[in-house]
């Protein structure tokens, strides 16, 4: 194995019986014989509804119930964050844990960690030791039902919690986000080495292990990875765009579905540990009347409500289109331990940690990793001969009190007391839809944007020039000069995933571009967005149930602008295949509901003309006017920022001649792949739900390898986020089961109304509440998610009594 910045030694050391799992730092008694006593009732979807005198208690019983929920994808999240993966696991397929661990070790995670439990505030250490107490409790209790390979990791410490943080928000979230990991494949391509970027990256392993269909991956040879994005939507609607005249928030991020997917093998999947939301209500003083009442979810290992409301207020986020992770190429010197900047060589930083290995005899290997750093940040590539070097920057690595900022967030009454909670800045990026009682709404393009020299987006959007030292930045904007509205007059802010600029319209002067740097995000909006404003705006009052409808929706934007000319190119071309094509989308609904037909052969037309586009083979022109999402052929009327959420329109004559080929191409390949169903003439004619498959699965072991077969592979409704839809699910087409599976999209929803007497509303986690061996909770939520409806949320007490299955006392 080749990595770069380390030296190999093999060194046989002790079994893992004999390591000591404790990490070493700050660490507060785990004691919890003192502690006040809570409560969990837990419902029949398998929420913990959680009551405590106060909020290190509801704390607490929060850390008991996601080990309940969630012990084995906890554990590995906590060793992975540790940088011990490989120690208590094995180097994993492919190496992926150690290498894992030489990335966590290479961005200084475990020590930084430490130190943003003793840097951030009293209260947030409460609130880290009540949650590990919780967490450890709960093994001290149940022995039993933890896997003797995981026990090792306990304890868990209030360290782990906050290197979870940096591992998840800004060394996934933020690299990713800006698009580093395919910079830094690029980088490496004629040679070097490197230990990456972002956590999952290109090491995220091929989709679908052949554990998963009880095939080998040779069999499964055939698989074929359609490019999508991830995205999220947001909506606040004020009392003047809503019928009952009360405030309504929708909150709905969109990510992979945490391990429940089978789209990896074992050792990769279990990164997308970071990504698995656990659903919880947090209800703290006299249940009957408590003094707060908190909905909503978080990531596995967090100690607060990361998306969510009270009775008072609620919130939700979507990723920006923040740039503030940057990689910068280094000019190395002949010795490769100096970089040029400016007019001198400065040099690297070094120093050394030692990664252990577990091996299958059960001895213990380890290796010295090399890390270098310079001013930029880390040294994560280098090309083949050292002259040059790739450093990553990545910003608010000195803001430790995340918890502390989203408690006082939970714990705001109004949207003055949210804004200066969130004014700390101490989430380095996602824009915020806010809603509350008083019927205020508020939007904001947050996270830490670096201040730069000048330029455009376009002029940080590569690798930077390292040795300028005009292109490193040093300071980040405050929360005043973040783009952002308040109350605007049209009655709603909504973002999904655009720049901040049309995320009220009309765009007042808070929200103008002009009015900021032109670095700070890129003038476009493409068709998703576009979807959820026009519906906003076309729409008149809205009721919780309106929003909900519209949130819902899985029409394809991109294809009422575009299915139209397509169908008059077809039919002008005299060619039979073509014509019969055109028929097939000339009654389709435009959607990617479950029955619909028409969208698949859609689907594969559209894949068929952009990979044109992506693999730069000059047969098709590619449009220019949007740039945020995915490459478009061009279209005859090109987007246009003075008319945002009616543009772009058609197909560009110019390129008759080869979509109308790839119609044909996209007609025969649905033919063969899904041939004649039913009464369907061909396979182009297939529903959408007999191509498109919701699936989920259920894992066994301390890797939690996946179990054959699927939990559940049942028709889906819902698209990639590329097509425009606001129900957005991911997919894999699997060639050796002729389907495409699901692994991501639409997770967690909530649609909430704030009335004079509290919140009301409704939830989904669409791939259950819980990630263990086998839980009948992965897929009980499925039939809402089926009907797209949600499970009513449960906020008082009689209401949580009544549904309570079980109950619990910690």
């Amino acid at each position: 194995m080749t990595i770069s910045a380390r030296s190999l030694r093999a060194i046989l050391a002790s079994t893992v019986l004999g390591l000591s799992p404790a990490l070493a730092g700050v660490a507060l008694a785990a004691s919890t014989t003192s502690a006040p006593t809570g409560t969990i009732r837990w419902d029949q979807y398998k929420v913990p509804h959680i009551y405590g005198a106060d909020i290190p208690t509801v704390v607490r019983g929060l850390g008991y119930a996601q080990m309940e929920n969630h012990v084995e994808t906890l554990l590995n999240n906590v060793a992975r964050s540790r940088g011990r993966s490989a120690e208590f696991l094995g180097p994993g397929t492919g190496d992926f844990n150690l290498k894992y661990d030489m990335k966590i070790r290479t961005y200084g995670i475990a020590a930084r960690a430490k130190q943003w439990v003793t840097s951030g505030t009293a209260f947030q250490r409460t609130i880290l030791q009540a949650f590990c107490d919780g967490v450890n409790e709960y093994a001290r209790l149940h022995p039993d039902d933890i896997l003797p390979q995981l026990k090792p990791i306990l304890p868990v410490y209030p360290a782990d919690i906050t290197a979870g943080e940096q591992a998840t928000i800004w060394y996934t979230f933020l690299p990713e986000t800006s698009g580093l990991p395919g910079q830094v494949s690029d980088f490496l391509a004629n040679g070097g080495s490197g230990v990456g970027v972002a956590l999952l990256g290109d090491d995220a392993a091929a989709p679908l292990g052949g554990r998963a269909v009880g095939q080998s991956p040779r069999q499964l040879a055939s698989l074929i990875h359609q490019p999508h994005t991830q995205g999220s939507n947001g909506w606040a609607i004020a009392p003047s765009k809503s019928t009952s005249g009360n405030a309504i928030l929708m909150g709905n991020p969109h990510l992979e579905w945490g391990v429940n997917q089978p789209i990896s093998n074992s050792d990769a999947n279990q990164a997308f540990g970071v990504y698995q939301w656990v659903e919880a209500n947090l209800v703290v003083g006299d249940p009957a009347a408590p003094t707060l009442n908190a909905s909503g979810v978080t990531f596995v290992g967090g100690p607060f409500i990361g998306v969510g409301f009270t009775d008072k207020v609620g919130w939700t986020h979507t990723n920006n289109t923040i740039k503030n992770a940057d990689l910068y190429k280094l000019t190395l010197d002949s010795t490769h331990t100096k970089y040029k900047f400016g007019t001198n060589f400065l040099p690297l930083t070094h120093r050394t940690e030692i990664v252990k290995s577990l091996q299958a005899d059960g001895t213990m290997a380890s290796e010295v990793l090399d890390i270098y750093t310079s001013i930029h940040g880390p040294i994560v590539a280098f090309n083949a001969d050292r002259s040059e070097a790739l450093a990553l920057r990545i910003p608010g690595l000195d803001q430790p009190s995340l918890a502390d900022q989203y408690w006082k967030m939970i714990q705001a009454q109004n949207v003055t007391e949210f804004k200066a909670a969130e004014s700390a800045l101490q989430m380095p990026f996602f824009n915020t839809m806010f809603a509350d009682s008083s019927g205020e709404i508020f939007y904001l393009f947050g996270g830490r944007q670096p201040v730069r020299a000048a330029g455009t987006v376009a002029d940080y959007s590569g690798v930077l020039d390292g040795s300028d030292p005009k292109m490193l930045w040093t300071k980040t904007m405050s929360f005043a000069q973040l783009p952002q509205a308040t109350n605007p007059p049209n009655g709603w802010v909504a973002n999904s995933n655009n720049p901040p600029w049309n995320s009220v319209l009309p765009v007042p002067a808070s929200l103008n571009p002009a009015n900021y740097p032109a670095y700070i995000a890129p003038i476009t909006m493409d068709f998703r967005p576009q979807h959820g404003a026009n519906f906003l705006v076309n729409s008149g009052k809205l009721s919780r149930n309106d929003v909900l409808v519209g949130k819902m929706s899985t029409k394809m934007s991109l294809a009422d602008s575009v299915v139209g000319d397509l169908i008059t190119m077809a039919n002008a071309s005299s060619n039979p295949t073509a014509i019969a094509a055109a028929n097939i989308l000339l009654v389709w609904d435009h959607t990617a509901d479950a029955t619909s037909v028409g969208g698949v052969l859609f689907e594969e037309w559209w894949h068929t003309v952009t990979a044109h586009i992506n693999a730069n083979d000059g047969k098709i022109v590619a449009d220019t006017s949007l740039t945020f999402v995915s490459s478009h052929p061009k279209f005859r009327i090109p987007w246009d920022a003075a008319n945002p959420i009616t543009t772009s329109i058609g197909l560009d004559p110019v390129n008759t001649t080869q979509l109308v080929a790839d119609l044909v191409t996209a007609y025969n390949s649905t033919q063969t792949k899904w041939g004649p169903t039913g009464a369907n003439v061909d396979g182009a004619s297939a529903q959408w739900g007999g191509a498109h498959k919701t699936t989920l699965v259920t894992r066994i072991g301390p890797n939690q390898d996946l179990v054959f077969p699927f939990l559940v592979n049942s028709p889906n409704s819902g698209t990639d986020d590329q097509f425009g839809p606001l129900r957005v699910v991911n997919s894999y087409y699997i060639g050796a089961l002729k389907q495409f599976i699901s692994h991501g999209g639409d997770g967690y929803v909530q649609v909430v109304e704030f009335t004079p007497t509290g919140s009301v509303g409704g939830t989904l986690l669409t791939y259950g509440n819980e990630s263990r061996p086998h839980s009948t909770h992965i897929t009980d939520q499925l039939p809402f998610y089926d009907s797209k409806t949600l499970r009513p949320a449960l906020r008082t007490l009689s209401a949580v009594t009544a549904a309570t299955v079980s109950t619990e006392t910690y």
